[in-house]
């Protein structure tokens, strides 16, 4: 009895699921999505055009307060009008993620060409438990946020390689790499740029409240980042096992992705070729820490510290791409898969191939971005949303629980982490340590939030080009991937995410436990 209501529990939420991806396939292409998002951002801006809100806004350099007035700007006037025509190709060009991907795909689609990803799972994972695959790439994923975007995207391209090779469908490594980077946000090994953001924020709102500012630093949440990337990692290993791995399907024709079949059993030459390659990557991470080992490095920061801000973290996406050239150029020449130096060029320009149709995608979800975020309405209601929670009238933990919800809507119009809590902050601060709540604890229950729903908002840059991604490792003829596909493999993810950070949440404040050093939850 208890196994049919399990059952059926189940295949509620799988019906659920496979309605979210029906209804959201059967949205328009994303090309012509985007497209017509252009227009109802042009038109909202048109109907709300002039509402306004003043709010105080913080600053991320401990610059302190200032009174800020966010208006709706109508986007129908001669400014915006001649700066989207004359600049357009800059808005395209200048997208994020296609710059980011357009570069590290030269080098993965080499390293994949000429054979290194196939002969290195060969030697390596291939055979281990699936279980131990879905681990690794979540631990990875989680703390690829530490090198911003670039780090996640960078993880999601590998995975899509990789679990091909390894005769899992890559659609199921793109949604595990893409969720876990992006819902994982609040969790990691060490402090990165976004812990940067947030206690600078915080020490601008402290200092201009005369509140002691030295328990908001960047190790502020620590202690409960590693604790959530234990607990993300097993929980994201189990829900890709028993349920996404279901949701995507087995892959129906690898050949489409992989172009030849490959023997298990690894050549002479084949192992010469990894010898030569990982004595190669041995000695990239060696000049790689000479480079960095002195105080006055320039791939330190000015303090002379790496972590959690510095140029060696913010070059990752240089650095990925330089690790992999060399290795697959070293592999390549090993194993006569790049007989002539002039093969190498023409590899990398089939490389391309991967991300055209991305590329189409970019185009019109380039300039939805650029509209969007021009037209303010998101800093708007970023605004409105923080004057709901003053007037509210919660407390304690509830009202900690009602900013992690809230939050997670917010979250699916406006991206950007710190700019929300820019606006959020000089507000959620001062009303929280009136109950003797810490500045710290109440960006924990922000930060919850905000990465939750990370991989399902609908606006963020990176949708267009998962989707672009799907396109080029479909291996079923009979699929087309789309937004919906994005949205319900990853839903899972933030369901989950939310759910285990919120009761890590509550575990902490029953035990009082600290949320890094010298950081507590309460103001003595």
């Amino acid at each position: 009895m208890g196994q049919s209501v399990t059952s059926e529990k189940k295949s509620l939420f799988f019906r659920f699921i496979n309605g979210v991806e029906v209804v959201g396939n059967k949205l328009p292409h994303p090309f012509y999505l985007f497209c017509i998002l252009c227009v109802i951002a042009v038109a909202l801006s048109v109907i709300f055009g002039g509402a306004s809100i003043s709010y105080m806004s913080a600053s991320s350099s401990g610059g302190g307060e200032k009174m800020v007035t966010a208006t709706v700007r109508n986007l129908l006037n001669r400014e915006t009008i001649t700066y989207v025509t004359e600049n357009m190709y800059k808005i395209y060009y200048n997208f994020a993620p296609m710059m980011m991907v357009g570069l590290l795909m030269l080098s993965i689609g080499l390293a994949d060409q000429v054979g290194f990803f196939s002969a290195l799972i060969r030697r390596t994972i291939l055979g281990a438990r699936p279980s131990l695959v879905f681990a690794v790439v979540s631990f990875i994923a989680i703390n690829a946020h530490i090198a911003s975007n670039a780090g996640v995207l960078g993880c999601t391209t590998v995975a899509a390689a990789v679990f091909a090779l390894l005769g899992y469908n890559p659609w199921l490594g793109i949604i595990l790499a893409y969720a876990a980077g992006n819902a994982g946000m609040a969790a990691s090994i060490f402090a990165g740029n976004l812990d940067v953001l947030i206690s600078g924020i915080n020490v601008s709102v402290c200092t201009s409240l005369g509140i002691d500012p030295s328990t908001v630093h960047v190790l502020e949440h620590w202690y409960f980042l590693i604790a959530s990337l234990v607990v993300l990692t097993v929980a994201y290993t189990l829900i890709t096992t028993k349920f996404v791995r279901g949701f995507i399907g087995e892959p129906k024709d690898l050949s489409l992705v992989l172009g030849k079949e490959t023997e298990h059993e690894l050549t002479p030459v084949e192992r010469r070729g990894l010898r030569n390659a990982g004595i190669a990557a041995v000695l990239f991470f060696v000049v790689l820490f000479a480079l960095c080992f002195p105080q006055d490095s320039f791939f330190r920061a000015a303090d002379g510290s790496i972590v959690p801000n510095s140029p060696l973290l913010k070059s990752v996406l240089t650095l990925l791409f330089l690790f992999f050239q060399i290795t697959a150029m070293v592999y390549g020449r090993t194993t006569g898969a790049i007989a002539k130096w002039n093969d190498m060029p023409k590899m990398m320009s089939k490389s391309i191939g991967l991300v055209t149709s991305f590329m189409v995608i970019a185009l019109p979800a380039s300039l939805f971005i650029y509209l969007f975020n021009a037209s303010n309405i998101p800093t708007v209601l970023g605004a409105t949303g923080a004057q709901w929670l003053k007037e509210a009238g919660f407390n304690g933990l509830l009202l900690l629980i009602v900013v992690a919800v809230m939050t997670c809507f917010l979250d699916l119009f406006m991206t950007s982490g710190s700019s929300k809590w820019m606006i959020l902050a000089p507000i959620l601060i001062p009303m929280f340590y009136a109950v003797d709540i810490s500045p710290a604890l109440t960006a924990l229950a922000y930060r919850i939030g905000d990465s939750a729903m990370n991989a399902v908002a609908p606006i963020s840059s990176d949708v267009a080009l998962i989707v672009g991604l799907l396109v080029a490792y479909n291996t079923d003829k009979d699929k087309t991937p789309g937004m919906g596909t994005v949205f319900a493999g990853c839903m899972p993810y933030a369901i989950v995410t939310i759910a285990i950070q919120i009761i890590l949440l509550c575990v902490w404040w029953v035990f009082e436990l600290p949320l890094g050093p010298g950081v507590t939850l309460f103001v003595k």
